[in-house]
This record gives structure tokens, C-alpha cells and sequence, in this order.
């Protein structure tokens, strides 16, 4: 046999209760789950101006590639609030509804534009409306994404008077 050994093929039997394997980063549907870091300042040109930094989580349903629904909470700090808000708290918690959604397929693309928008209420405050425009790297599933946000809240301030203040943010993020 020139040293050469001589192999069998073996025929191994199926096993018919192991779980079939199901790449979920490959799915249109099915559960999503987003991680968001955003900061910004309001652009108010006659009130006195405060910042803010907050961290979020949303979790919910991906209809499709083109739509996601969810709910997220997560915590926001405020800076220079002392003079505007009527509260010593520089803490506030978002609760909120979102829907999000692809501007274009991302099943052949490394990145795409995607719209989100946030709406619900910041805890001790009133309303929170949060839209934001940006761009997902990465793919169908496990994107990194950066966006351009725009806050609208609502919140009693120091002189006990009801205010909405508008702001601009910056968010990074990674989508599952």
C-alpha cells in the first residue's frame, strides 16, 4: 500500500431531536434591542441654555427590516439645570414608545440612513418626544449607528410655570 493508510467512510445516523441551528443576525423579524449614549444642549435664543448626557435601552418586535416597534427607558443627567429647572435633581428617566425603521434595504449593504422616534413622558417632568435621523453600520443586524437627534420636553420651571425646551443631541449606538 505505498504508506499510505486506507480510510472507511463512516455513515453516522441522524439524530432527529437536536435543535436545528437559526442564525438570528440573518432574520427580517423577530426581537430587537438597542443600547444608545446620547448628549446635547438646548438652543433656546432667549432662555438660558442647559446640556444634558443619557443612556438608554430599547427593546420590541422587528416587523421588518423597514419597521421596528419597541419600548425603552433609561437615565438622563442634566447640566446648568439649577437656574431653569425647578427641581435640585439633575436626574430624569425617559419611558417611552419608539418606532424605528430603515430608509433603504440593508440586506445587501454594510450601512444605511434609518429614522427612529422616541415619544413618552420623562419621569417628574411631562413630555419627551425624541426623533432622530443617522446612519447604521454593519449590516442587516449588530449595527453600530450614529445620529442626529432632536429633544422636545416639557418641565416646570423655576418660577413653577409650565416650559418646553427643544435641544439637539448627538447619539451613538449598537442595535441587535
Amino acid at each position: 500500500m505505498s504508506g499510505y493508510a486506507q480510510y472507511r467512510q463512516v455513515n453516522l445516523p441522524e439524530k432527529p431531536n437536536q435543535p436545528v441551528y437559526k442564525d438570528l443576525t440573518a432574520e427580517k423579524k423577530g426581537f430587537w434591542c438597542a443600547f444608545e449614549a446620547e448628549g446635547g444642549s438646548s438652543i433656546m435664543e432667549l432662555k438660558p441654555n442647559m446640556q444634558f448626557v443619557s443612556m438608554t435601552v430599547t427593546g420590541g418586535y422587528r416587523i421588518s427590516e423597514y419597521l421596528r416597534l419597541g419600548v425603552g427607558f433609561g437615565g438622563r443627567m442634566y447640566v446648568h439645570n439649577a437656574d431653569i429647572r425647578d427641581t435640585q435633581s439633575k436626574f430624569g428617566i425617559p419611558i417611552y414608545a419608539n418606532a424605528r425603521g430603515n430608509f433603504i434595504s440593508a440586506y445587501d449593504r454594510d450601512g444605511v440612513p434609518f429614522w427612529s422616534i422616541n415619544a413618552g413622558t420623562i419621569t417628574k417632568e411631562g413630555l419627551y418626544l425624541n426623533p432622530t435621523i443617522g446612519y447604521s453600520f454593519g449590516g442587516l443586524r449588530n449595527n453600530f449607528y450614529i445620529g442626529l437627534s432632536y429633544t422636545l420636553s416639557s418641565f416646570k420651571d423655576c418660577t413653577k410655570n409650565n416650559q418646553v425646551y427643544s435641544s439637539f443631541g448627538l447619539k451613538i449606538g449598537y442595535e441587535l
